[in-house]
């Protein structure tokens, strides 16, 4: 697989820097379910004093695989390279040093000479989220609907297909919260292989309406499917929501 490929020789080339005290994998990769589709997360941990000297060479190493047709440089965290290369393949480059060292999350060890990595293994967190992080992606949700229903009566075609995406987005972190807590930041990714087959399937029908003339058909049901998810795991957990806006903006919408 193409993936692996360009993680042998990048890594190797990343060995021969004298800056470089240890690479891992995060991403599908480091979870182990990568498919032919998939980018790579690959991470080099560097020594803070010797960070400039490093970030001049990453395009020369990432080069060592194949050329690139595209990159940009962004900071996420830490400086990362977001490359392209020529047989389409997405390779992010971050460098770290042990104070930004991301810690939630799995990773897999490729070069740790002086075990640098050890004392992280039990720090790191998973993707879960709090019940305050779920609510307020719920108060997002009925606000979105808020803004939808001024947009499509406003004729605004464009901004209503984008909210409806806003709408299918913040109800994937709940799902993925529902079904899948650990990885409930990851929200939509890869969202449908781990839900049960009928909530796939009213969200798949749900999302086939999100474009065009029939905006308002998918966003009730978008909004019939949040409110399931959201009553199961209210008795699930004992918590509750404020649903005023929700109902208020689903009588509006005229959702079942």
């Amino acid at each position: 697989m193409m993936q692996w490929e360009a993680v042998e020789v990048i890594l190797e080339a990343v060995k021969q820097c004298p800056e470089v005290r240890a690479a891992f994998l995060k991403g599908s990769l480091a979870l182990g379910i990568a498919d032919e589709y998939s980018d790579v997360d690959f991470y080099c941990l560097v020594d803070a004093t010797q960070m400039q000297q490093f970030l001049k060479k990453r395009l020369q190493l990432l080069e060592k695989y194949r050329p690139l047709i595209y990159y940009s440089e962004s900071n996420f965290v830490g400086p990362q390279i977001v490359a392209v290369f020529d047989n389409g393949l997405h390779f992010d480059l971050y460098t770290v040093t042990m104070k930004t060292f991301p810690r939630v999350g799995q990773f897999q060890v490729l070069y740790d000479p002086d075990h640098l990595l050890d004392g992280f293994m039990a720090e790191t967190t998973d993707h879960s989220l709090t019940w305050e992080q779920v609510e307020r992606c719920f108060n997002s949700f009925s606000f979105s609907m808020l803004e939808f229903h001024s947009a499509w009566c406003r004729g605004d075609i464009a901004w209503s297909t984008r909210l409806a995406s806003h709408l299918a987005g913040d109800l994937g972190v709940v799902l993925r919260h529902c079904y899948d807590p650990s990885n409930a930041q990851l929200g939509t990714k890869r969202l449908e292989s781990v839900m049960p087959v009928g909530v796939r399937d009213e969200l798949r029908e749900a999302l086939r309406f999100c474009c065009g003339e029939k905006i308002p058909s998918g966003v009730n049901m978008l909004a019939s499917l949040m409110q399931e998810t959201m009553e199961y795991l209210e008795k699930k957990s004992g918590r509750k929501v404020n649903w005023r806006l929700f109902r208020f903006m689903v009588e509006r919408l005229g959702c079942n």
